[in-house]
């Protein structure tokens, strides 16, 4: 019992935090100091009386530090009760917040006005809030983490307002539908470290004219968008520290959208393809791995091929999963480059195919990669499940018997 109390409040939030709420509770009959020290996780769905359990929770409970407070309401609860709740929370100290409304049908909830100063947040998830009036006095000083799902906000000046309240933010995951109140989603976090986008939908869908993101984060080293509303997404400055990125865009500008990429060591890319076979902009003098989908994005290979000397690894993925909706703008015939690029003498190691079908253009990009491959180590085939048994078979023997400049060069199918 003597080790209990010795250790410090930060070594007994680790503990508690892998620990369900319930058994949180019986803890404190372990030792006094287990009780300075609590987290609340609620999902009302497992209540027939859920206010009640907060209430008595928060009111009962005088433990100085709430390390975490997570609410999941799929309820209709009144924006009164809502605050109440975060109210009596706020004063613990609260570190991880979450505040969710999983129930699409249900309207939004306010956010509640004492969060705007609360002095120790460093973790902030919302789903389904509703931001409106920002108080003057609002600062998330010690805001690193926000994840916002689905969250009305009234209008474009109330996001750039919201952001520009988290001075040190380092991660932000943003999840929207489009609404009529919000156009232009202005992200400007110079302390932004890594940034996730995603706002899908089932099908082909024409932009939405008017509707999209301008992104001033010069500080990112991850990023990921994959969107498939908006009609425009800018960048105000370069991103000299970006390592990794996922753009997976159907509308955007896919060659002005590159020029802010070229500091990245891996790029996924699902983009619109280029009108014209003339890029000649700039270099991905770092750029490592890159994975194209070749449904939408193949006659960007040669692109990336001639402007990336460094590349080792090379992935090309044929997909229709929600991800791709490309495929109206294809084009059907890839060309051999003229000249043999830079990579493929000094550089590529592994090229994969993933849903290989055996397509006469598909066929072309792996013998041009087995013939030009000076350093090829590696090249794996993943056939498409459409493709029967005896058909895999006699495209494996076809690709087997390719010549390789790259002695060392494996096959391998599955």
């Amino acid at each position: 019992m003597g080790n209990i109390i010795e250790l410090s409040n930060d070594l007994l939030v680790k503990i508690l935090l892998l620990i369900p709420t319930k058994d949180v509770v019986a803890t404190s009959l372990l030792s006094k100091r287990w009780r300075s020290v609590w987290k609340l996780e609620y999902d009302d769905s497992y209540s027939t009386t859920p206010s009640q359990f907060i209430d008595k929770f928060l009111q009962l409970n005088h433990a100085p530090l709430l390390e975490s407070f997570h609410l999941r309401l799929q309820r209709d609860f009144s924006p009164q009760d809502y605050e109440e709740w975060v109210n009596l929370a706020v004063p613990r100290s609260v570190r991880d917040l979450e505040l969710r409304r999983d129930r699409s049908y249900l309207s939004p909830l306010p956010l509640p006005t004492s969060l705007y100063t609360h002095e120790t947040l460093a973790v902030l998830l919302l789903r389904q809030a509703l931001i409106e009036d920002i108080p003057s006095t609002a600062c998330f000083r010690c805001l690193k983490t926000l994840s916002l799902i689905d969250v009305i906000f009234s209008s474009d000046e109330t996001v750039a307002r919201f952001l520009s309240c988290c001075p040190v933010l380092e991660t932000l995951d943003v999840h929207r539908w489009v609404c009529v109140e919000v156009k232009t989603f202005a992200i400007s976090v110079p302390s932004l470290k890594r940034l996730k986008i995603s706002s899908l939908v089932g099908g082909y869908q024409d932009a939405r004219d008017g509707h999209g993101f301008v992104i001033n984060a010069p500080s990112l080293k991850y990023m990921e968008i994959v969107e498939h509303f908006s009609g425009f997404c800018s960048f105000v400055n370069y991103m000299t520290e970006l390592v990794e990125a996922k753009i997976h865009l159907r509308h955007c500008d896919s060659e002005k959208l590159l020029g802010y990429l070229t500091s990245a060591k891996s790029l996924s890319l699902c983009l619109k393809p280029q009108m014209e076979y003339s890029y000649n902009k700039c270099d991905f003098d770092q750029l490592v791995s890159l994975e194209l989908c070749v449904m939408c994005s193949l006659d960007w290979l040669n692109v990336f091929l001639r402007h990336s000397p460094k590349l080792r690894v090379l992935i090309l993925k044929l997909s229709r999963t929600c991800s791709c909706r490309n495929s109206r703008n294809v084009r059907t015939k890839w060309e051999r480059p003229s000249c043999v690029p830079e990579c493929l003498m000094l550089s590529l190691e592994s090229v994969e195919w993933v849903l290989y079908k055996g397509a006469q253009e598909e066929k072309n990009v792996l013998m041009y990669m087995l013939e030009n491959g000076n350093f090829l180590e590696t090249m794996s085939i993943s056939f498409s499940v459409s493709i029967e048994l005896e058909e895999r078979k006699r495209m494996q023997m076809e690709l087997e018997s390719m010549p390789r400049s790259s002695s060392k060069c494996q096959l391998s199918f599955t």
